[in-house]
C-alpha cells in the first residue's frame, strides 16, 4: 500500500480511508483483486524468472513474493508454474 500511496503523493492512512469510503473494501483487497491477474500472467510467461517477476511487481524480497503467491494462489510460484505444465 505504501508503494501506491507514495505514487499518488498521499499518506497510506489517507489512501486506505479513501478507498474504504469509496469502494467499501479495504485497500489491500482492492490491490489484491487487481494484482492477482497480473501475477498469473507473469507466472504464465516462462521467459520471466521468479526474481524478475518479484522485481517487476515491486516485492521487497523473493521470500515475500513467494509468501504472497502462496497466500493468494494456494501454491508457491514454482508450484503454480508446475501446475500449468501438461501432465505426461
Amino acid at each position: 500500500m505504501s508503494y501506491y500511496a507514495e505514487r499518488l503523493n498521499v499518506s497510506p492512512k489517507y489512501l486506505s480511508a479513501t478507498i474504504k469510503r469509496v469502494t467499501g473494501h479495504s485497500v489491500t483487497s482492492y490491490i489484491d483483486r487487481h494484482t492477482i491477474p497480473i501475477l498469473k500472467d507473469y507466472l504464465n510467461d516462462e521467459r520471466l524468472s521468479l526474481t524478475q517477476i518479484a522485481d517487476m511487481m515491486n516485492f521487497s524480497t523473493l521470500s515475500y513474493f513467494s509468501r504472497y503467491c502462496t497466500k493468494h494462489l494456494g501454491l508457491s510460484p514454482s508450484e503454480y508454474r508446475l501446475s500449468l505444465q501438461p501432465r505426461k
